[in-house]
């Protein structure tokens, strides 16, 4: 199990995609970054003593809470019992149904955008371009998309994304100076890929008027909910997950565009995400979209709803989810555990009426001590890591008050480093989707989302690849291997249908042969081949038949090009 710190995104770059239980956790940034949360809630305290009661001579000490109704135990009670029934699991994790069917890079990805979908948004960007036609002078400059040519737009953000040009004004990527990959020429002309951003959409733009009273979401509704199902369809997460909100950047016209100052974009939309702990798989996505007219899509934003809601997908299977202070709560707690069959470690906010006033106070008390109470169904432990300052964490999952000798003198609860284990996956998600994003800055905010999708899908699918097939590689080579078979196919269709310039012709030729050519140079790598030469034979190496190989084919680019002027 690996640390979910700064720098453990590493092993999605390394080609140790899973096998990261070398890691060690930096568990002493804990109580700094734990102490943020705390620093500004003002806690009511109040004076009560400890009840002592005496049972065949056995004294038991109990802690009451400020709401004079909880009672926490001291000791935890016995620890030698068997496996408890909600800690259980009933779902193996890993790729389930039509998923473990996909064994290339393409079938993985289309697991997430499949076919469907991507008709539909071709089907809505036509009605878009249909519209704006009437601003071109020439019909042939407003052409209808298809799904190829979509397909080949998203691999081009992906290229785009594999070398970090996403805030790189697109006219310097497609120059003719020699300073840009001829790829972007190859697969697209400039124009035509602002006009393909600029017209995509994800809504029938005709009926959008009368959906989006009921549904703020309603232009990106349809393909958020195809895309977040198949997210949730083909993959089960292991025994831990992480429940946190992403925050996508935008600061443009929003209703429900949040400021959050913690998060290093402050503005954007707010999306909440339950992410699987150890491989970062995102299992579950709900949008925040602030307070919605009466209708279907009118739900509580109460924070023990939306816990459910985007808990969903895991609930009654036995998993534990580590959540931050903004979700947790005792009676949220011991409903998970009660009626979900689901467990939670968490951080939790002084303010808690249920919470002893012994726990809250830190004046006397020594530090790197802990305090334990125990509950039949949770256990509170306060912990002090400097002075004057002390960390209250929840939790439904341990039942005991352990101390992790791995933490030496810092005396940690066993709770406290299982949690510093478990609660970045989200955040480890945002700097994978951050290192090769695909995002462009726009002022429509269902693109903003929509860029989400692409970069989790690009996540999402090479875990499953990975899973069904066992193939190691970086991130970056799973997609640029994913935008080469996204763009391959639209290589001949443009060869067919547009009219090009002569040099444009022999570039896209060249590409969309240069697979075919490296299987064929492979054949010959390290070897030696004899040529007949005027009854002499002369050994030459490999690579320069492999040359001689390559300059054949190119030169018959030119016959075929020569051919197809003929006709």
């Amino acid at each position: 199990m690996s640390a979910n710190n700064d720098n453990n995104f590493e092993w999605f770059e390394k080609e140790v995609l899973f096998d990261h239980e070398d890691q060690n956790s930096d568990d002493d940034d804990f109580p700094d970054q734990l102490e943020e949360n705390f620093d500004n809630t003002d806690t009511e305290q109040s004076d009560s003593e400890n009840e002592e009661f005496n049972d065949n001579n056995n004294k038991e000490t109990f802690f009451i809470g400020k709401d004079k109704t909880t009672k926490w135990s001291a000791s935890p009670g016995n620890k030698n019992v068997r496996t408890r029934k909600h800690n259980i699991i009933k779902k193996l994790p890993g790729v389930k149904g039509e998923a473990k069917n996909a064994k290339s890079i393409l079938e993985c990805w289309q697991l997430f955008f499949t076919d469907s979908m991507i008709k539909k948004i071709v089907e809505y960007t036509n009605i878009r371009l249909d519209k704006i036609k009437r601003n071109y002078k020439r019909e042939r400059d407003v052409r209808p998309t298809s799904v190829i040519e979509i397909r080949a737009v998203f691999g081009l953000l992906y290229l785009i994304g594999t070398k970090k040009s996403n805030h790189l004004n697109l006219e310097e990527l497609w120059t003719t100076d020699g300073t840009a990959p001829d790829y972007f020429r190859a697969a697209m002309s400039l124009q035509r890929f602002y006009q393909l951003l600029n017209a995509i959409r994800f809504d029938n733009i005709h009926t959008r008027e009368e959906r989006i009273k009921s549904d703020k979401l309603a232009p990106i509704r349809e393909i958020f909910e195809a895309f977040n199902n198949n997210c949730k369809k083909h993959f089960t997460p292991g025994q831990n997950v992480t429940l946190d909100e992403m925050l996508e950047s935008f600061r443009g016209r929003c209703s429900f565009r949040q400021y959050m100052p913690i998060k290093p974009a402050k503005y954007g939309i707010k999306v909440w995400a339950i992410v699987d702990s150890r491989l970062f798989y995102t299992v579950n996505l709900e949008i925040y979209p602030g307070k919605q007219q009466n209708g279907p899509y009118n739900v509580s934003n109460a924070v023990n709803e939306i816990v459910k809601r985007v808990s969903e997908p895991i609930l009654n299977t036995g998993r534990n989810i580590t959540m931050d202070n903004y979700f947790s709560s005792i009676p949220l707690a011991i409903d998970l555990v009660t009626n979900c069959r689901t467990t939670i470690v968490s951080t939790l906010r002084k303010n808690k009426r249920e919470i002893p006033p012994e726990f809250v106070a830190v004046k006397g008390r020594n530090i790197c001590s802990s305090k334990f109470g125990f509950t039949e169904k949770c256990s509170l432990v306060s912990y002090v890591p400097k002075k004057n300052k002390n960390v209250l964490m929840l939790s439904t999952l341990y039942n005991s008050d352990d101390i992790d000798k791995d933490t030496g003198s810092r005396k940690k609860p066993e709770i406290i480093t299982f949690y510093n284990l478990m609660k970045g996956a989200v955040d480890v998600v945002d700097e994978l989707k951050g290192t090769y994003s695909v995002s462009r800055e726009t002022r429509r905010w269902p693109m903003v989302l929509f860029y989400s999708f692409l970069n989790i899908a690009g996540i999402n699918s090479q875990i499953i690849l990975r899973d069904n097939s066992g193939e190691k590689m970086t991130r970056r080579s799973f997609l640029s291997r994913l935008r080469k078979e996204l763009v391959q196919p639209f290589f001949k269709t443009r060869l067919e249908e547009a009219p090009l310039t002569h040099e444009l012709r022999l570039l896209i030729k060249k590409l969309d042969m240069s697979k075919s050519i490296k299987k064929r140079l492979n054949k010959f790598k390290g070897c030696v081949i004899f040529v007949q030469e005027e009854k002499t034979e002369k050994p030459k190496n490999g690579a320069n038949f492999a040359l001689n190989l390559y300059a054949q084919s190119i030169l018959d680019i030119f016959v075929m090009d020569a051919k197809l002027k003929r006709r």
